[in-house]
């Protein structure tokens, strides 16, 4: 199969493309969420900046592939062989990987939360000091923490009422920080996953990415922009959205139902949702570009 005709059938609604050969091709930044690739074999292929949220990869050939830069949050990558594949900058947060052949492959500043790598091999492996092993799954059963990145809520809001408020290349998992006042909070470059916003004052908190976490009726406003920001599987419903510029951001399985002062703050770049809830309650199917589904329009009251 050449990427073209994946690339249409994609889009086109198929997602089973179990056990195909598409060896060595370009299919960087690539939408492939949901997609059923298990068997496939996908050795020397590049797949870089590629969305495979929640993608089935298991028993797939990527030897050698480039995955540098790639979304496979919630892949399944079980007893994958990825023996010297460019895992750079890969975020696998909730990623099965158990029994998965990962010799020689490079994780260099790789996001490893969540991630189960039961009976996976890990031999000649590369990693730096940015690599993250969060709550992960090792081959051998146990479990490993990188505690010196990782805030408990206690900590996070004790440092703030000191007067901090750069928490830059952290790790915030599970913690509960409802109703929690984050005003003027920069974590655009940590690590957001699991956590619990609801209710809470985010007014230009600055934020790359977050993943399964509760925003509903937090309170966004005077966020001046969000320009990339990543929502995957978080739950939006009646945030206070004032003066957001959403541009070039990405939503995935997000509800925004019932959000308000959506994109008043304007629209300078497109947008993309994949099975994504708007605020009007408007389910979008998806891969689609906000500019394309609404034609151009990005006035708020023309949604």
């Amino acid at each position: 199969m050449n990427p073209e005709l994946l690339y249409n059938q994609y889009m086109a609604g198929d997602r089973d493309f179990r056990g195909i050969e598409i060896r060595n091709v370009y299919l960087y930044s690539f939408c492939l969420i949901d997609a059923n690739l298990s068997g496939a074999n996908l050795e020397g292929s590049n797949l870089g900046r590629a969305e495979l949220i929640n993608s089935n990869l298991s028993h797939a050939n990527l030897e050698t592939a480039r995955l540098n830069s790639a979304l496979l949050i919630k892949a399944n990558l079980s007893n994958a062989n990825l023996r010297n594949a460019k895992l750079v900058n890969v975020d696998l947060t909730s990623a099965d990987l158990t029994g998965a052949d990962l010799t020689g492959a490079d994780l260099t500043d790789a996001v490893l939360i969540d991630t189960n790598l039961r009976n996976a091999n890990l031999t000649d492996i590369q990693t730096t000091e940015k690599t993250i092993f969060h709550q992960v799954t090792m081959p051998s059963g146990r479990i490993q923490d990188d505690s010196n990145k990782a805030l408990s809520a206690e900590e996070l809001l004790g440092r703030y009422a000191e007067g901090e408020r750069d928490f830059q290349d952290r790790i915030l998992y599970r913690v509960d920080l409802s109703g929690a006042n984050l005003r003027d909070v920069d974590m655009s470059r940590s690590c957001v996953s699991y956590v619990n916003f609801s209710g809470a004052c985010l007014e230009n908190f600055g934020l790359g990415r977050a993943l399964f976490s509760d925003f509903r009726n937090a309170r966004f406003s005077r966020f001046e922009e969000w320009l990339g920001v990543t929502f995957i599987y978080c739950d939006l419903r009646e945030a206070n959205l004032s003066g957001v510029d959403m541009s070039y951001s990405l939503f995935v399985g997000s509800n925004f139902s019932g959000a308000t002062n959506c994109l008043s703050g304007g629209l300078q770049g497109d947008v993309f949702f994949y099975q994504t809830t708007w605020c009007t309650g408007e389910f979008i199917q998806g891969p689609i570009g906000a500019i394309y589904h609404w034609r151009g329009e990005t006035r708020e009251g023309d949604f």
